[in-house]
């Protein structure tokens, strides 16, 4: 009796293993089912603290590399992972923005080797002034210059590169893929957490309010938020001795400023005092359109949405409700202004606090909320197969 059931029992675990074997082949047989495969091994690799990385099993480790590469000032540094194995492969190029992960941060390594592993060629331009949390127009074109080298290597197919950003990185990314240079081959972007107008980020994070058509409610940006806006304000002070004081008011922290010294203010540093001060959201949009032409120009040339008739990417745009670095309304925006060519793909999320999935949240949330990120990886790596 037992020798029968444990002959029987045998036959279905070994029925049930060819069944299994069977329907992975059918998937993979397909260019939707290798996708979703790839998708289902490269979420492990990125998740902090997912204990089993499946896709190391099945995978080559890929090669790194650092790379020079020219620019309009020089050259530039960049990160390069390569997959094992010959022949060319698909490619995208991250931008991390202003962050103070560093190139060996393992959150950026491992996100740079699962899509290599993905059969990915990786690019990670490194800039300074983002290094230094300052926003610096040159890093669009610099961006267009390392996509241009990165299309141009042996390993990558110029048919299949897309490009992808964090926060900052997202939207310089956006603005770089509209260049006129790049935009035939840029096949899509990864917005993740970006602005789609620097002017309303400017607007949210100093007046702690985010907002959208019609509504508004109060908002806690992060400090980096906050210095990032207020270097970007105060470097546009063009008097110096004007720009060092309100540094010490507004950086240093060790000088306040008397009334008859605001009034003695030039216009232009009036208004970066008063916008720094803590406004309401109505006031903070008047103060930003009274700055001077040369600084509302830098906040058009960064913004996505001054160009976004000349993007041709298909644009994937990720979000956190409760990020606090960039409100979601901006990618909202975003969406809502690319849902008529139907070519957008927009999913918010409740689990990353800002770009990390680390947010504690139920096991039913947790559940939902990593199948959305499945379906928007899956349309990621689409793009790239």
């Amino acid at each position: 009796m037992l020798s029968a059931l444990f002959r029987w029992t045998k036959r279905l675990a070994m029925a049930t293993l060819a069944a299994i074997v069977v329907v992975v082949v059918i998937i993979a047989a397909t260019p939707q089912g290798r996708t979703g495969v790839q998708t289902a091994l490269f979420l492990p690799q990125i998740l902090p603290d997912f204990p089993v990385k499946p896709q190391e099993w099945f995978t080559g480790a890929p090669s790194r590399r650092d790379v020079s590469y020219p620019n309009a000032s020089g050259n530039g540094i960049a990160d390069v992972y390569v997959p094992s194995g010959d022949g060319q492969h698909s490619a995208v190029l991250l931008f991390l923005g202003v962050n103070p992960a560093g190139r060996d941060d393992p959150r950026v390594v491992g996100l740079a080797e699962g899509l290599a592993r993905s059969g990915v060629v990786v690019m990670i331009p490194w800039s300074d002034t983002m290094t230094q949390r300052r926003i610096s127009v040159g890093d669009v074109d610099n961006l267009v210059h390392a996509f241009q080298y990165m299309v141009e290597l042996d390993e990558v197919d110029p048919e299949k590169a897309g490009m992808g950003g964090f926060c900052v990185g997202a939207s310089f990314a956006t603005v770089a893929a509209q260049d006129v240079r790049i935009r035939d081959q840029v096949k899509f972007v990864n917005f993740f957490g970006g602005y789609y107008d620097a002017r309303d980020l400017v607007a949210s994070v100093v007046s702690s309010t985010r907002f959208d058509d019609e509504d508004q409610e109060p908002w806690r940006p992060d400090s980096l938020s906050k210095q990032v806006v207020r270097l970007h304000l105060l470097e546009g002070i063009r008097d110096s001795d004007e720009r060092t004081m309100l540094t010490q008011v507004f950086i240093d922290q060790n000088l306040a400023l008397d009334l008859p010294t605001i009034e003695a203010l030039s216009p232009e540093a009036r208004t970066v005092y008063e916008l720094l001060s803590g406004p309401d959201v109505f006031r903070a949009r008047t103060l930003l359109e009274s700055l001077p032409p040369s600084a509302l120009a830098t906040l058009e040339a960064i913004s996505p949405v001054t160009n976004i008739n000349d993007l041709k990417a298909r644009v994937l745009i990720m979000h956190d409700r409760e990020d606090n670095l960039v409100p979601s309304e901006e990618s909202r925006r975003l969406a809502k202004d690319l849902a008529s060519r139907g070519d957008s793909y927009y999913t918010e999320f409740s689990l990353f606090q800002h770009l990390d999935p680390t947010r504690p949240v139920s096991p039913p949330i947790y559940v939902k909320e990593m199948w959305k990120l499945y379906l928007h990886m899956y349309n990621v790596l689409r793009e790239l197969s």
